[in-house]
C-alpha cells in the first residue's frame, strides 16, 4: 500500500534487512540536481526496468528514466557488492531537483518492489555489513550536523580513525584475552610457575598499556563533547542585573525578553554563537532571589540545576553583590560587572577589562563583549580524544574499570579464571563501544539521528 506525503512516497509494510530500499538523499525541495539512492540485492535489475540504457558498475552514465507518466533525463551509476556505501548492490540516480520528478521516480521504484528506507537505513546497512563501525557512524552523523570547521575536522578525524588509542586498546585486549584463554585450555600441560612467570608478566604489560590509553581517552572526553555539543555557559545573577540583555548581546539575537521589571525571566532561555570557530551555548536563567512566588521559585530551582550541567558560569552583578548560590560544582566561573556604560572597549584583551576581579562590560552598549568572549574561549579545554558522547564515554569507563580489576587480580595471582573473566568484561565493553555487542535500542538511536536518505 502506497501513501504520498509532502516529502515523498512511503510504503506501508513491515521492513526487513533484505528488502530493496530507496529514498531521496538530498533535501526535499527545488534544486538543480537531486540524488536518489537504491540499495539491496536485485536493485540494479529493478532500476534498469525503467532506464533506456543498462547500468555500468562504477561509471556515471547519461540515461533516461521512463515511467508511464513521464520521462526524465538523468545520470545513473551502479555499484557491485561489496564495493558500495552499504556493502550491498546499489544504484544512485541524479535527476533534476524537481519533487514531482523525484516523487515519480521513487513511486515507480516502490511499485516495482522497493520500499522507502527508514531513517539512517543506508548507513545502518553499511554498519551491519561491516563497512563502518558504530563510532564511525556516530562521527558521520556529527559531520552532517557540524556547524563549525572545528566540529567538521573533529568528526572527520574520528571517522577516519585518527584517534588510535581506542583501536590499540581493542587489539591489545584481544591478544591478552586470547593468551589467557589458551593457557587455561592447556594448563594441564604446563607447570604452575611457568604459567605465572611467562603469562602474568605479559598480561601486566598489556593491561598497563591499555589502562594508560583509556585513561587518556576518558580524560579527553570533556574536550571532545564540548567540540561536538558546544561550550555550555550559564548566566547567573540577582534579578534585573542585565542577564537577558547579556544573552541577547552575546548571541546577537532577541532570544530573551528584556524589560526594566525585575523577574522578567522565569524559565531557562538559550541561544548560541560561534567564536574563533568554536560553538558556544548561552543559557539565561531566572534571577536568584528569596521569593514566595511559586513560579519564580521553580525558575530559581531550574537556574541551580543549569549550573550543575554547565561548562562555565557567568556570574553577573550590577552593584558588586551576588546571590547566595553554591558554585563549587562548576570549576569555570567568570565574574562580570554589567551596566558599566561609561567604559571604553578593550577589544580582545580581557585583562584590561578586569577591575577588582570583575570583567567590566556594558551589555546594552556592546562594550567589552569581545573581551568576555575571549575569556570564555580561553577557558575551553584544549585537548580531546576520540570519545564525543555519553554512550562512548560510558563504554570506555566500563572497559577501564574492568582492566583495573584484571590488573589487580593478575597481581594477586590467585587464579587465571578470575583474570580471564575481568579481561572478557573489558573486551566486551570495547566491542560495545564499536557496536559489535551494543544493545539494539542503542544502535537504533544512533541511526535515528540520520535523515531517510543517509
Amino acid at each position: 500500500m502506497l501513501r504520498l506525503v509532502n516529502n515523498g512516497v512511503k510504503l506501508m509494510n513491515k521492513s526487513t534487512d533484505k528488502d530493496i530500499i530507496t529514498a531521496l538523499a538530498t533535501p526535499y525541495g527545488r534544486s538543480a540536481l537531486a540524488a536518489i539512492r537504491i540499495s539491496g540485492d536485485g536493485c540494479k535489475k529493478l532500476v534498469e526496468r525503467f532506464l533506456s540504457r543498462p547500468l555500468k558498475d562504477g561509471e556515471l552514465r547519461y540515461n533516461n528514466f521512463k515511467t508511464a507518466k513521464f520521462g526524465e533525463n538523468l545520470t545513473a551509476i551502479g555499484y557491485k557488492a561489496p564495493k558500495s556505501y552499504t556493502g550491498e548492490e546499489m544504484v544512485e540516480l541524479f535527476p533534476h531537483g524537481n519533487m514531482t520528478v523525484c516523487d515519480g521516480i521513487i513511486e515507480a521504484l516502490v511499485s516495482g518492489g522497493a520500499r522507502i528506507a527508514e531513517r539512517g537505513e543506508f548507513t545502518k546497512r553499511a554498519f551491519l555489513n561491516g563497512k563502518l563501525d558504530l563510532m564511525q557512524c556516530e562521527a558521520l552523523a556529527d559531520i552532517i550536523e557540524a556547524q563549525t570547521a572545528e566540529q567538521l575536522e573533529y568528526g572527520n578525524k574520528r571517522y577516519d580513525g585518527g584517534f588510535k588509542r581506542l583501536k590499540n586498546a581493542e587489539i591489545a585486549l584481544n591478544r591478552a584475552l586470547s593468551t589467557v584463554e589458551a593457557v587455561l585450555h592447556y594448563s594441564d600441560e604446563l607447570e604452575e610457575n611457568e604459567i605465572d612467570e611467562r603469562l602474568l608478566n605479559d598480561v601486566y604489560g598489556v593491561l598497563d598499556e591499555v589502562i594508560t590509553d583509556l585513561q587518556a581517552e576518558t580524560d579527553g572526553y570533556v574536550g571532545g563533547r564540548i567540540i561536538n555539543d558546544g561550550f555550555k555557559i550559564v548566566i547567573i545573577g540577582k534579578p534585573n542585573v542585565g542577564k537577558s540583555t547579556l544573552l541577547n548581546a552575546l548571541t546577537d539575537s532577541e532570544r530573551a525578553i528584556v524589560t526594566p521589571i525585575a523577574g522578567t525571566t522565569r524559565d531557562i532561555i538559550d541561544g548560541g554563537y560561534v567564536f574563533k570557530d568554536k560553538k558556544f551555548t548561552v543559557i539565561d536563567t531566572a534571577g536568584i532571589t528569596e521569593t514566595d512566588d511559586a513560579v519564580e521559585k521553580i525558575g530559581v530551582e531550574r537556574a541551580a540545576k543549569a549550573v550543575e550541567e554547565a561548562d562555565a558560569v557567568i556570574l553577573v552583578t550590577a552593584d558588586g553583590t551576588f546571590p547566595d548560590i553554591d558554585l563549587s560544582i562548576c570549576e569555570r566561573v567568570v565574574r562580570v560587572k554589567n551596566k558599566c556604560d561609561g567604559i571604553a572597549d578593550v577589544s580582545e584583551d580581557y585583562g584590561k577589562a578586569q577591575n577588582d576581579g570583575f570583567i567590566e562590560i556594558s551589555a546594552k552598549n556592546g562594550v567589552n563583549l569581545t573581551a568576555l568572549k575571549c575569556k570564555l574561549y580561553d577557558m575551553c579545554p584544549k585537548s580531546c580524544g576520540g570519545l564525543s558522547n555519553h554512550r562512548q564515554y560510558a563504554c570506555a569507563i566500563k572497559c577501564l574499570e574492568a582492566c583495573r580489576a584484571a590488573r589487580a587480580e593478575s597481581e594477586k595471582a590467585c587464579g587465571l579464571e578470575i583474570v580471564a573473566a575481568a579481561l572478557y568484561e573489558a573486551y566486551s565493553a570495547i566491542l560495545e563501544l564499536y557496536g559489535e555487542k551494543a544493545d539494539e535500542k542503542v544502535i537504533d538511536a544512533v541511526f535515528e539521528r540520520f535523515c531517510v536518505g543517509k
